[in-house]
């Protein structure tokens, strides 16, 4: 049990890094981003009585899903890889890969949350434990989505897709639950607003001025 408390203090030591970068870099030149980055991982280093935050931090939001982790990761490296991975760094525009990953893990989370929440009978989440009759569902849900982002060249969501799979296989996660690996309400909630922010902006921006 020891290893999955880690895996999950790790990634919220993540997210609390994550957090950190954000708030801060918009202040910073490129150079003081990448101190940033090292100031935010000791920090997330440091106990305080006992704990590292992320401790703290994992004991309200559980274990975040595979996808989340690899997202922070994406961030993080991002922010402070600098010129030289801007061709990558393109495939996080809203124009491009990253709406594609909002509006999958938004869908998703429509799909899952809700109904699962108790809005109606049915519970989508049993379909994410193999074995039961109805997980095919699922399987087939992710490998349509898998398909589509080969014949589109989203080839960000179909890596969060694959490594999420891969990982529920490898059971890096302790939960048995396939959901649990690729989506969590942390990703679905950011995505969300991550959409509303897009599509206002859009509007706005086709407004004709006065």
């Amino acid at each position: 049990m020891m290893m999955w408390a880690d895996v999950g203090t790790f990634a919220a030591s993540l997210l609390w890094v994550a957090l950190l970068v954000k708030l801060i870099r918009a202040w910073l030149p490129r150079k003081g981003q990448a101190v940033l980055l090292v100031v935010a991982i000791v920090s997330g280093m440091v106990p305080f009585n006992g704990q590292v935050i992320g401790a703290y931090i994992f004991s309200l939001s559980s274990y975040l899903s595979v996808s989340t982790i690899l997202l922070l990761l994406g961030f993080l490296f991002f922010s402070v890889a600098g010129n030289r991975f801007e061709t990558f760094k393109a495939y996080w525009s809203p124009d491009q890969q990253w709406l594609v990953v909002v509006v999958f893990f938004v869908l998703s989370g429509l799909l899952l949350y809700p109904m699962a929440g108790g809005l109606t009978m049915l519970d989508p989440y049993r379909l994410g434990y193999t074995g039961t009759p109805w997980s095919v569902l699922l399987f087939g849900y992710l490998f349509s989505w898998a398909v589509l982002c080969v014949l589109k060249r989203w080839y960000l969501l179909l890596a969060l897709i694959l490594a999420s799979m891969l990982a529920y296989y490898l059971k890096l996660l302790p939960s048995l639950n396939l959901w649990d690996y690729f989506i969590d309400l942390l990703v679905v909630v950011y995505s969300l607003f991550a959409l509303l922010k897009y599509g206002l902006c859009r509007f706005f921006c086709r407004q004709p001025s006065n």
